[in-house]
């Protein structure tokens, strides 16, 4: 029986040639759900990445407007750093639910592999 690949190896540069030759053995279904799989799996990464990304930008433009209230202001408006950390919490969780939902959709019908 032929060893079938693992997904995580597509991703390692020095497994890749070996993961190549493995998805060639397959038949055509499982090479197709496999990569289905793998197309998910960087799609999820880069949706995570995009949430990092714009997580920074929320928080350097949310600091710095906090900063110009906090100069502005007379009294007590500490709360104001509380805000962008709030924010930035706030866009990881929406872009982790994104990510979860599209890596737990299910492969198209003609993909799909039986048993």
């Amino acid at each position: 029986m032929a060893k079938k690949p693992n997904p995580e190896d597509a991703f390692d540069p020095a497994k890749q040639d070996e993961f190549e030759a493995a998805l060639k053995k397959l038949p055509p279904e499982e090479a197709a759900f496999l990569l289905w799989k793998l197309s998910q799996a960087l799609r999820r990464r880069k949706i995570q990445l995009t949430g990092y990304l714009v997580a920074i930008a929320l928080w350097l433009v949310s600091m710095i407007g906090a900063l110009v209230i906090f100069g502005m202001s007379e009294g007590f408006v500490g709360y104001v750093f509380v805000i962008p950390f709030a924010l930035v919490g706030g866009c990881l969780w929406a872009f982790g639910k994104w990510a979860d939902r599209i890596s737990k959709q299910e492969p198209p019908k003609e993909i799909t592999v039986k048993g």
